[in-house]
């Protein structure tokens, strides 16, 4: 196996299998918890392809997270029951470009992994349980329609983009999820779920040798496609679908949102740097230890709900901004105005210095999270990122990157702000 070193001076230890599958396993000594993710590179933006290298197909939206849903149906048992037997949860969550599988246990990991590969490789779809889960799933999407942060997230993709899927709920619409097929279902799966699409992360208590043995041991031969997979991508214009945007919702404050459409140039490494580049923009804004923050918290204007975050793929680019607020459009003017400052303003070094120093800080201390470093280390294995290389990349990063992100990437002819505002008592 491969031996990459952490800056914490831990091991991890990579291995990729004749079947293709990816495997991230770090041991931590003295401690008693285990937690495992075997995740597959297939959002819910992947919804045209060409299966099997050949025909371009075009599913529902929403398909990836509905399979995720299905690989926990069993003809016989329960998963959910047969992981607590043994002390262990299992769970599974979706995003815009992959789907992971997890557990976490302090006691018979290599029973909980056995499983976990086997309820992952083991797929039972009827058409009565497909139909069934579709009014579950429909359930969920108006559960979250009503949901104050999704609601207001989703509302910006919409406006930000025209065609790209990244628009889309990721559970897709009722609508979609109603036209969803079994054979939908299996096509995805055979493409997608393919060893060599995958990887499985481990971190707790456990033996690396032992871990590797058991994995070797129990994925099963793949029987299906096993090759090349082609994602198509529909072409998306440079410019946002409308800029200002206004709801109401159940909701007892307004809330402010502003995105930034960018466009995805970035990938591999580069795609990590700028990640951090951006992270640290993000910080200069919005850390608690920001004289804008200050600025905007002493007005009023934002609460410890104050955010942002930059989303980057070879195939979308966005950052967001926002916060509760009594006051959005005076926020928004504010906000305006110091982005532009920093456009203008050159970043003094010491204070670009004292971000990479938090940044620096704060990444040692994210190895103490089992489930921070697994998804990290599969979520840039799939950007083909070097993660093992971030600190180098932050000592890298200068005034001059993080002034240039600003001046090109904040570009309010690219932006959409979405506000949320109260329903009255009158309505």
């Amino acid at each position: 196996m491969e031996q990459i070193k952490t800056p914490t001076g831990e091991i991890i230890y990579k291995d990729n299998l004749q079947n293709g599958l990816t495997v991230f396993l770090l041991p931590k000594p003295g401690f008693l918890r285990t937690y495992a993710v075997l995740s597959t590179k297939y959002g819910s933006i992947d919804s045209s392809f060409k299966a099997f290298g050949k025909d371009v197909v075009n599913v529902p939206p929403g398909i990836a997270h509905f399979l995720e849903h299905k690989l926990f149906e069993e003809e016989e048992g329960n998963v959910f029951e047969r992981f607590a037997s043994f002390g262990a949860s299992v769970n599974a969550f979706t995003s815009h470009t992959q789907t992971s599988y997890l557990f976490a246990t302090i006691e018979d990991w290599q029973k909980a992994l056995v499983q976990l590969i086997e309820f992952v490789n083991k797929p039972y779809l009827t058409e009565d349980n497909v139909e069934k889960e579709k009014g579950i799933i429909e359930q969920e999407l108006r559960m979250y329609e009503d949901h104050p942060d999704q609601r207001l997230h989703t509302s910006v993709l919409e406006n930000l983009y025209y065609q790209n899927p990244v628009r889309l709920d990721i559970g897709g619409t009722v609508e979609s999820v109603n036209q969803i097929t079994v054979d939908d279902l299996l096509l995805c799966y055979r493409n997608f779920y393919q060893p060599g699409n995958m990887a499985l992360a481990i971190v707790g208590a456990i033996d690396p040798t032992e871990a590797l043995q058991i994995i070797k041991d129990n994925y099963p031969e793949w029987e299906h496609y096993n090759g090349t997979i082609e994602r198509v991508h529909p072409e998306e214009p440079a410019k946002v679908q409308n800029s200002w945007v206004e709801e109401k919702l159940q909701i007892s404050r307004p809330r402010y949102l502003v995105g930034f459409k960018h466009d995805p140039i970035w990938q591999g490494e580069d795609l990590l740097r700028q990640q951090i580049i951006m992270g640290l923009v993000w910080r200069l804004i919005t850390g608690r230890g920001s004289k804008y923050f200050t600025q905007l918290y002493d007005a009023n204007l934002v609460d410890n709900s104050f955010g942002a975050s930059f989303s980057g793929d070879t195939r979308f680019a966005y950052s967001m901004i926002g916060s509760d607020t009594d006051e959005p459009e005076r926020l928004h003017g504010e906000l305006t105005k110091i982005i532009n400052g920093l456009k203008a303003e050159k970043l003094e070094p010491a204070q670009v210095e004292r971000l990479k120093r938090q940044l620096y800080g704060r990444h040692i201390a994210s190895y103490d999270s089992f489930e921070y470093v697994a998804n990290r280390y599969i979520s840039h294995h799939f950007d083909n990122a070097p993660y093992h290389l971030f600190l180098d990349m932050v000592q890298n990063i200068s005034p001059s990157d993080l002034q240039d992100a600003i001046v090109n990437l904040l570009d309010w002819e690219r932006s959409t702000v979405s506000i949320l505002r109260p329903v009255s008592f009158s309505e």
